[in-house]
């Protein structure tokens, strides 16, 4: 679970999914992305009261290195399956079994927003990555950044190790390289609720350059990076 600058409904969202990871005998990593609000010191208070919660504090990176720094704790920590969701309070532990229950099929279950309850910028960047994963990596996904998904370490770790760095958005990546060598993609529709507290921190202006940015970063791996994956995963480097 990333986190910045969410002091407002951190606590309420963390203890829901504690309530889980409890019950589960699982692990909730929570990853302080540079909050400049009460962000980490309310994480490392429920920390002290909950065994089930590890945090860790970087500077400010942004989401997607928060992301991929929870993976790589998951990784280590030696979790079987990572389940990654965000900690604005937009998703519900209620969803959770029916992606648990499709692991089964799979080692990579996405989440989908039936109806998402976001501003249209997002949803326009959200469009926008759909749009490009199609395009230039030939798969068809619902929410390709959905931040509602469970995969198997073992295929994450493989995918991580061809993920360029600094990417704006990992999760759209890790959903196209697994989709396009061919692994069984499973889409369960999930809840998406308004925010409870707080803002999203994109505006017009940052939102059309962070479109062009995931343009630009996609393009540039379909052209470099892809291919050297898929010559890997086919020549047997795969979980």
């Amino acid at each position: 679970m990333p986190a910045y600058n969410e002091a407002a409904a951190i606590e309420s969202v963390c203890r829901e999914w504690l309530a889980l990871a409890g019950a589960r005998g699982f692990i909730l990593i929570a990853i302080d992305d540079g909050s400049r609000d009460a962000t980490g010191a309310l994480l490392d208070e429920l920390a002290r009261e909950h065994g089930a919660l590890r945090v860790m504090h970087q500077p400010n990176q942004g989401h997607g290195a928060a992301v991929l720094r929870g993976y790589r704790q998951a990784i280590e920590a030696g979790a079987s399956w990572i389940f990654q969701v965000d900690s604005d309070g937009q998703f519900t532990p209620a969803d959770f079994d029916a992606l648990w229950a499709e692991r089964v099929r799979g080692p990579c279950v996405l989440g989908y927003r039936r109806r998402r309850d976001d501003p249209w910028l997002r949803k326009a960047l959200s469009g926008v990555n759909r749009a490009l994963t199609g395009l230039l990596f030939g798969v068809r996904l619902r929410d390709p950044n959905v931040p509602y998904r469970l995969v198997g370490a073992r295929l994450l770790a493989t995918l991580l190790a061809y993920l360029p760095p600094r990417v704006f958005a990992p999760n759209v990546f890790l959903a196209a390289m697994a989709a396009g060598a061919g692994v069984a993609i499973c889409e369960v529709p999930v809840t998406h609720r308004a925010r409870r507290a707080g803002a999203g921190s994109i505006g017009a202006r940052r939102a059309m350059a962070l479109g062009f940015r995931c343009f630009a970063e996609m393009l540039e791996f379909r052209l470099c990076g892809y291919p050297r994956f898929l010559r890997a995963w086919h020549g047997g480097e795969r979980p």
